[in-house]
This record gives C-alpha cells, sequence and structure tokens, in this order.
C-alpha cells in the first residue's frame, strides 16, 4: 500500500474521533496512519496491541496510552496470544480502528490464528467499528476468516476501489465511505 492511500484513509477517519473518547488502535499499518494524527483530537485514550502505535503516541500530551500486552510477535511487531486477549477482555472502548489483510467474498481475512483472535477480542471490547483499507485488500488472500464486512459499523476505503466492489460492499449492507483522493 501506498503512503498517500494511508494518509487519505487516516485523514478520512479523523473527524470520527472526539475528544474524550476512548479508542482501540489495531496492529495495522493503516490504523498506524491513523495514530499519527491522533494528538490533533486530545484528550484520548489509546488501547493498543501495536508496538509501532505505542512509540508513535508514547509522551504524546492528551494522550492517556494503555499498552496490551502478551506474547510478542516480531514477525507482527505486535503482541498477540491468549494474554492478549485476556487483558482486551477486561476493557471497553468506545470505538475501533482495524485493517484487514484481504477481503474475498464479504468477509475480512488474516494468514494468522493469534491475530484473528485478538482483533475478535478487540471487536467485543468496543461500541463501533470501523474498518480502514485500501483497494488492494480486495485482490489479496488470507487463510484465516476474522469476521464479515458487515460486522463492522462503518468501511472507510480508499478511492481506488473499483465500482463493481463498491456496489458489492453496499449491496452487503456494509456502510462505506470513500476516502477523499485530494
Amino acid at each position: 500500500m501506498d503512503r498517500p492511500n494511508l494518509v487519505r484513509l487516516a485523514r478520512a477517519a479523523l473527524p470520527l474521533v472526539k475528544p474524550g473518547q476512548s479508542l482501540i488502535v489495531d496492529d495495522s499499518t493503516t490504523a498506524l496512519a491513523l495514530a499519527g494524527l491522533l494528538s490533533q483530537r486530545a484528550p484520548l485514550t489509546v488501547i493498543t496491541n501495536f508496538v509501532p502505535v505505542i512509540q508513535v503516541l508514547a509522551g504524546s500530551p492528551g494522550i492517556e496510552l494503555i499498552s496490551l500486552g502478551g506474547a510478542y510477535y516480531p514477525a507482527y511487531d505486535a503482541f498477540l496470544g491468549i494474554r492478549t486477549i485476556d487483558a482486551v477482555n477486561s476493557l471497553r472502548a468506545d470505538t475501533l480502528f482495524a485493517s484487514t489483510t484481504a477481503i474475498t467474498s464479504g468477509h475480512c481475512y488474516h494468514q494468522s490464528q493469534e491475530t484473528v483472535g485478538v482483533k475478535r477480542a478487540l471487536m467485543e471490547a468496543c461500541d463501533r467499528k470501523i474498518l480502514l483499507v485500501d483497494h488492494t485488500k480486495f485482490q489479496r488472500r488470507g487463510l484465516y476468516q476474522l469476521a464479515p464486512v458487515t460486522a463492522f459499523d462503518l468501511v472507510i476505503v480508499d478511492a481506488g476501489i473499483s465500482a463493481s466492489q463498491l456496489d458489492t460492499l453496499q449491496a452487503a449492507g456494509a456502510e462505506v465511505l470513500v476516502a477523499d483522493p485530494e
């Protein structure tokens, strides 16, 4: 995914963040782009299992940062596994910002069982779920099914999405916001 699309998705998501909210930011480079903008909406509480998000937000004024521990997986630069799931289960947040490796037949997929387990827990731990995906996710494949796209309250996509992919999402009942191509 190219950096400009990450920034466009993050900018489209930022107005959905209100000061005083508690947010979960998952272990994706897509959500990481949003993390870099969150200080603009402080005060916030941000919960994450992703080391780069921790590094971006550590010490940011107005950001209360909650790091989810667990087993560290270097391939994902994130904490995953049962201890992470247990930590998630003890918390409740307003909004989750997440991404996925692939979208196939209206479902989100990942390559790792550990990732799917943690992301399912993150989804259960919040009131609103927002999926941030660029158009390339529709051409990829994943092994483990996470959830249907309609399990998310809003799907934010970049302007590179094809008309047929957009129609398919909307026909399935997903609320979709196409990020401004600027």
